[in-house]
């Protein structure tokens, strides 16, 4: 473990050298940097979590090197500070990526305390009129979905997070060949973890627009299975209207026993702005790979599907609204709502930003699950009553 870790930090050193030494001879240079910090306080003793509260601070440094109109690199260094180092909360404002390259180490590990510093972004960008070239560490995003995006199998959010500045990067080489106006072709190769035989993801995807309609397809093999899936995405009546479906033959041996070797996923969305001030999003979602009875959920609770973050569902039917008000240029109150129609179970997250500068906010809000509780053993008996009743406030400042 001790060697593991000054390997990567080693890494990591040999990067920011690089980087350095590579400025120079940059024709434009940028620098931005963030610090976002949060506080939990649950409500409830939760047997998943140490105690009740927990404090997380992210800062990140956003250099960007242009070294002509055709070639740069994107990178962005990130460090964080956790208390306690473990605590399911922190999933409310963060989630991580299985990633190939080790480029994280551990800057301090204490029993009361934690922090790592990594690179989230690391990337070689080639741009010309004919298409775009990424190699390296990048955010990937396919699907036109908020909650339940059914295509994006690049680490995708998951459906309560409060904070979506920055989606996780991974592992890839990515090709994009425009066709025509908002039109393009992505051919994606990549490794989404640890193992080039169990985590290799090789797939294409294909966007097309027709004045104020987009569609697409997508297929290739994730993780040894074989994935294909549609999307489309418009606007009429100012409404925008979102559709995604995907089937998967699964490849993981695990997945035969529990009759989960081919599979469907889909969401509808609608999103629609109310008023000039109050914006809609309501999702509805299945999720075929997903429990039918709420008893079976153990079935699938250490399923690498959910533990990777490509699925965020234990059962099959979900629905989701959000509502935003900004009733003052500085202040917005966000309601966010899911259902798991399985077991009867919700999770609500309302919200207050304040808008405190150009650059700069801070946010209150709580958590708060109903359903039934998860037994004594911290078993789920219910999608969104398990997570215990937490309270947040986080601030975020933009250099």
């Amino acid at each position: 473990m001790q060697a593991r870790r000054l390997r990567s930090q080693g890494v990591i050193l040999a990067l920011i050298l690089f980087f350095a030494c590579s400025v120079p001879f940059a024709q434009d240079f940028k620098l931005g940097a963030s610090i976002r910090g949060f506080g939990f306080y649950a409500l409830e003793d939760s047997p998943f979590q140490p105690r009740r509260d927990t404090e997380f601070v992210i800062f990140r440094l956003v250099p960007e090197v242009q070294f002509n109109q055709h070639v740069k690199i994107e990178t962005h260094l990130v460090a964080d500070i956790t208390s306690p180092p473990v605590s399911p909360a922190t999933a409310l404002a963060t989630g991580g990526s299985r990633t190939y390259l080790n480029l994280e180490g551990d800057l301090l590990d204490c029993t009361d305390l934690a922090s790592t510093a990594g690179f989230d972004r690391l990337n070689l960008q080639i741009q010309t009129d004919a298409f775009q070239l990424v190699l390296g560490r990048q955010a990937i995003t396919w699907g036109v979905n908020y909650f339940w995006p059914a295509l994006d199998l690049f680490a995708p959010f998951a459906p309560g997070r409060i904070d979506r500045d920055y989606k996780p990067g991974v592992d890839a080489a990515r090709l994009i060949v425009p066709v025509r106006a908002y039109s393009e072709i992505q051919v994606v190769g990549a490794v989404l973890g640890p193992s080039t035989d169990r985590d290799l993801a090789v797939g294409g995807l294909i966007r097309w627009n027709v004045r104020t309609v987009d569609f697409g397809f997508m297929g290739g093999s994730f993780h040894e299975d074989k994935v294909a899936g549609a999307f489309i995405s418009a606007n009429a009546v100012g409404t925008g209207f979102r559709g995604e479906l995907s089937w998967t033959q699964s490849g993981h041996p695990r997945d035969d026993p529990i009759d989960r070797g081919v599979f469907w996923r889909g969401s509808l969305g609608i999103d629609r702005q109310l008023t000039p001030s109050v914006s809609l999003i309501f999702e509805t979602a299945w999720n075929e790979y997903g429990a039918s009875d709420p008893r079976d959920y153990l079935l699938f609770l250490n399923s690498d599907r959910l533990r990777r973050g490509e699925i965020n569902a234990l059962g099959r039917y979900h629905s989701g609204v959000s509502l935003t008000w900004r009733f003052h240029p500085l202040w917005t109150y966000s309601n966010t709502t899911l259902v798991g129609w399985d077991d009867q179970s919700v999770l609500w997250i309302p919200s207050l930003a304040w808008s405190t500068g150009n650059n700069s906010e801070v946010l209150f809000g709580g958590q708060l699950g109903f359903g039934l509780e998860p037994t004594s053993l911290g078993l789920p008996r219910s999608e969104y009553g398990t997570p215990p009743h937490t309270l947040f406030a986080s601030f975020k400042l933009y250099l």
